[in-house]
């Protein structure tokens, strides 16, 4: 017959350690003994880490999972088209948003709502690229925080420099969206590069990386080619347990 110890104190002999008092209920699968520092064990789950990712490239909202207690935050602006080009001018191509890294301890079941602005349009002929839209991200229910926000790539000018976009703020890190150039390739976002820029009879490209500038339209003798969309931005958010 097997033989067993009942106590519900475990103490060294002759010590000046503290006694253990052993938990008063039994353990659910996969947890293990925890002692506060006074000497009370109790059963508790294992630490988890990192959990899952999630992304949004369109407006809606969203609530905290059960069971995640922490969160990284990407949010990156929409990128501005590329401007036109006409004749012997070249145009400039669209800026890329720039992007907030932030961390937040938002509670289960926290509502948050995202809102994707749209990415600017491709200029025609001696016309300007339109300015890509901001990106937030706020609460609506549960732990609050101040609304997060992307800023906006900027337009590509028709025969013009473009203008570097607004270096956001509020982020643990904040990265900058990159000007357009003359004749030339969008601007990369944190995601990647812009779209190609118009080459001769070659049109401009649209930008694929979220964020990202549209390709500049290119003049090729007195045929005019308009500039590329910019990308739309994005909110990419880590999860942890």
């Amino acid at each position: 017959m097997a033989s067993k110890i009942i106590v519900d104190q475990i103490e060294k002999t002759g010590g000046s350690l503290t006694a253990l008092t052993l938990p008063t209920s039994n353990a659910s699968a996969s947890e293990f003994l925890q002692n506060d520092g006074a000497g009370a064990l109790s059963w508790s789950s294992a630490a988890a880490g990192f959990e899952d990712i999630v992304s949004f490239t369109s407006t809606q909202s969203y609530t905290i999972p059960a069971g995640i207690t922490k969160q990284l935050f990407y949010v990156t602006g929409s990128g501005g088209g590329g401007g036109g080009a006409s004749g012997s001018y070249n145009s400039t191509s669209g800026g890329s948003g720039g992007t907030v890294i932030k961390k937040l301890a938002l509670a289960a079941g926290s509502v948050i709502q995202i809102t994707i602005g749209a990415a600017g349009t491709g200029g025609a002929g001696s016309t300007d690229g339109t300015d890509g839209a901001d990106v937030t991200v706020a609460t609506t229910s549960g732990t609050s925080f101040t609304t997060l926000t992307g800023p906006a790539g900027q337009k590509g000018q028709f025969n013009d420099q473009n203008v570097i976009a607004t270096t956001p703020s509020g982020g643990d890190v904040n990265i900058p969206g990159g000007g357009g150039q003359v004749h030339g390739q969008g601007a990369a976002s944190y995601w990647g590069q812009g779209g190609a820029g118009g080459m001769t009879a070659d049109a401009a490209q649209v930008s694929l990386a979220p964020g990202s500038g549209g390709g500049g339209g290119s003049a090729a003798s007195v045929t005019s080619l308009p500039g590329a969309a910019g990308a739309v931005g994005i909110v990419v958010i880590h999860l942890y347990k």
